[in-house]
């Protein structure tokens, strides 16, 4: 999503406008329809002992509901997935994998569990309108086709241009169920923070207001302890603050030196924090001590087993994606 924005919107041939949309699918894995999961099971040919185990997993499952005390008679469920099974994601990815089988060519998709991307670009805000509103006009379709819900209020719709701030004559906006969508100024898909301007400024925002209490925590943690171990302490921050934040490093890789140079600011004021550091500790002495690679390094090393694992996988759009941000690194 962001190569396609950031190739249409500020690449050489400026097609100048991108727009993506977020779908929110009320109580998604709850809304599986049984018997339409069924035959898309049989669709895959699956041997007979995986498919009776599937049914006997999703059939017959009775439930009741407890208001104030008062039980309701029990009832058999004719859809969802059990809450908390790993086989229920991937019962949904099947479930949902044809959903973009009538998207337009001008489109393209990410899918994710119940987390649905649309996004298209064109010359005009018009024409971007009209790409967008078919294919969520064929979404949408899909959707009552297999009884699954869209929820307008919580969708999000990004618009992206090189004039962010500017007032279009025909600006974008698209509906779903008679529900007017209008775009947003940011949105989160897949715990990253995506802003029209594709900076990451919200995302680094973000990440610095959480991170902040894990540093207090941090802090908290070394000084109340009786003798401090420094292994213990490091192992603790990079549970706790280092995944944080390093957290979409393919993506954030594509950001300027300004949000690296952040997220190292923040990575360092949580090493002092866990070995009990004043704040005037030099950078290359509290990296020494704790061996710990600066942020940019550690995030451009793991980024080569990704792409070793795409290209085991037979991925080639990832992989091509992942090598082309690793080759301007």
């Amino acid at each position: 999503l962001t190569k396609y924005a950031k190739h249409h919107v500020y690449g050489t041939d400026r097609r100048r406008h991108a727009a993506v949309i977020l779908f929110d699918i009320k109580a998604a894995f709850d809304s599986v329809w049984h018997d339409g999961l069924i035959y898309k099971l049989n669709q895959l040919r699956l041997p007979q002992y995986i498919m009776n185990y599937l049914m006997s997993f999703l059939q017959n499952r009775i439930a009741s509901i407890e208001i104030e005390n008062n039980l309701s008679k029990p009832f058999i469920l004719n859809s969802g997935t059990p809450q908390g099974s790993p086989l229920s994601p991937l019962l949904y990815i099947i479930y949902t994998a044809d959903s973009m089988n009538g998207i337009p060519d001008h489109t393209e998709h990410g899918l994710f569990a119940d987390d649905t991307a649309l996004w298209t670009s064109s010359n005009t805000t018009t024409s971007l309108n009209i790409r967008l509103q078919q294919s969520i006009d064929a979404f949408e379709s899909w959707c009552k086709s297999w009884k699954l819900k869209l929820q307008p209020t919580k969708t999000e719709l990004l618009h992206f241009t090189v004039h962010p701030r500017r007032i279009f004559k025909n600006p974008i906006n698209v509906k779903i169920e008679d529900t007017i969508i209008k775009p947003s100024e940011s949105t989160r898909y897949l715990g990253i923070i995506i802003d029209k301007r594709l900076n990451w400024r919200s995302h680094i925002h973000h990440v610095e207001s959480k991170i902040a209490g894990r540093i207090s925590l941090l802090r908290f943690l070394n000084r109340t302890a009786y003798e401090p171990n420094d292994k213990i302490m490091l192992n603790i921050f990079k549970s706790i603050a280092r995944t944080m934040i390093i957290y979409g490093y393919p993506i954030l890789l594509t950001a300027n030196d300004k949000i690296w140079e952040r997220l190292q600011i923040m990575e360092n004021k949580a090493i002092r924090a866990a070995l009990g550091l004043p704040i005037y500790t030099s950078v290359e002495y509290i990296h020494k001590i704790s061996n710990v690679t600066k942020i940019k390094e550690d995030a451009t090393t793991l980024l080569q087993p990704y792409i070793q694992t795409a290209t085991s996988n037979n991925d080639n759009v990832l992989k091509n994606n992942l090598e082309e941000i690793f080759n301007q690194l």
